[in-house]
């Protein structure tokens, strides 16, 4: 493995993380992000939708790792649609038309949260720069190598995007993502200290739905690994309503993964039942301090057309998750993109998230990449934002 060089720093690519020393990789990797840990990145590997290489940067002559980059390549027929890149820039699919469908690389994470950076954060900032070009021209030279035009960043937090702006060309394009991330800090020590947070409408609203919800449903916690058979079905029933193509050998492979990482103790599966029958679901995986929500699925209505889970969508998805967590003195809980006003609404804070693509061969877009797009999701946060100001963390003033 040749090392290529960008100034002062190096960049090697791996072939797999078992090949990088664990103490090594637990230097630069932020120990608060889950998907940036050893133990998810092996158990992706282990399910065959692990990177395809790290690219992993140090300073000329030293051993410590000062940054890293996994790089996938991502396949629409494996069904993991919201990371399909082709999805969020479809002004380029005539560049994939001789590809198979395909337009490049998929750089830092594939999770469906947030993406965050793995480099250094002692470092100057112009060290970090300059660490995140090297990665980012080996990343492109990856890509050349394989023929594809493009390398793309997907769902880049606030902070992520703070660091590769003065990375980013003239020729390079970045638009705000469809779907924000939803995170909710825990205030006091138990769900009444959530509760009494929330506006007074909202609080009476809350415990409606936990009320009607504690009336009609059963809940119980089990392994995930125990019930990844039964829930997979209905997280994909739930994805095909919002028009999203996974499979259920995919979301199988995600969730396999998750219980393999996480273990019996750390990866959950909450499981709502109306009269004894199994009618939605809800996937928790801890991580330090951290609950993250990563999945929601459910049945379809009753023959007859009577839903017969009132209210288990926010149940399963925010209010049982908040009672695990103050259970066990976790102090966030990471509720995800999608629903956000109502996740807002029920105290969760709405977080911007960023698209990049990058022109493979450091020649720019030749003005191919639309911007319209990023015009029109910026103007549509713009308008929710305005009319929810409450909801928005200050990470919006600089995007919007």
């Amino acid at each position: 493995m040749s090392p290529e060089a960008a100034g002062l720093v190096t960049v090697e690519r791996v072939p797999s993380l078992n090949d990088v020393a664990g103490c090594v990789w637990d230097d630069v990797a932020d120990p608060r992000d889950m998907f940036q840990s050893r133990a998810w990145l092996t158990a992706l590997e282990r399910s065959g939708d692990g990177p395809i290489m790290y690219l992993i940067a140090r300073q000329s002559g030293h051993p410590r790792i000062v940054g890293a980059l996994p790089l996938y390549d991502s396949l629409p027929s494996r069904g993991d649609y919201l990371y399909w890149p082709e999805l969020h820039f479809q002004d380029l699919l005539h560049a994939a038309s001789s590809l198979d469908g395909r337009l490049g690389l998929l750089a830092g994470s594939c999770a469906g949260f947030s993406t965050r950076l793995i480099v250094d954060r002692t470092l100057p900032t112009s060290t970090r720069t300059m660490v995140l070009h090297a990665l980012r021209d080996a990343a492109r030279a990856v890509a050349v190598e394989r023929g594809l035009p493009y390398t793309f960043f997907l769902f880049l937090d606030s902070a992520a995007w703070r660091d590769l702006a003065p990375v980013v060309g003239d020729g390079d394009h970045h638009r705000l993502a469809s779907v924000a991330q939803t995170e909710l800090e825990l205030p006091g020590g138990d769900f009444e200290d959530y509760l009494a947070t929330l506006p007074r409408n909202t609080r009476t609203s809350v415990r409606r739905e936990v009320g009607l919800f504690a009336k009609d449903c059963a809940t119980e916690s089990v392994p995930l690994r125990e019930a990844i058979t039964t829930i997979a079905p209905m997280i994909v029933n739930v994805r095909a309503k919002y028009g999203m193509a996974y499979s259920v050998e995919a979301v199988t492979r995600r969730l396999s993964a998750y219980s393999s990482a996480l273990g019996d103790a750390s990866s959950m599966a909450m499981l709502c039942r109306v009269r004894g029958r199994l009618v939605g679901t809800g996937v928790m995986c801890r991580w330090h301090d951290r609950l993250y929500v990563t999945d929601f699925g459910r049945l379809d209505n009753d023959d007859d057309g009577a839903a017969p889970d009132p209210f288990v969508y926010f149940n399963a998805a925010v209010y049982e998750p908040i009672k695990y967590a103050y259970s066990m003195g976790l102090s966030r809980v990471v509720t995800g993109a999608g629903a956000e006003l109502g996740k807002a609404r029920r105290g969760s804070a709405v977080l911007p998230l960023m698209h990049l693509a990058w022109a493979a061969a450091g020649g720019g877009t030749d003005g191919q990449i639309d911007t319209t797009p990023a015009e029109n999701r910026r103007r549509h946060w713009r308008e929710l934002r305005s009319a929810h100001p409450r909801y928005f963390h200050s990470a919006w003033d600089e995007l919007l």
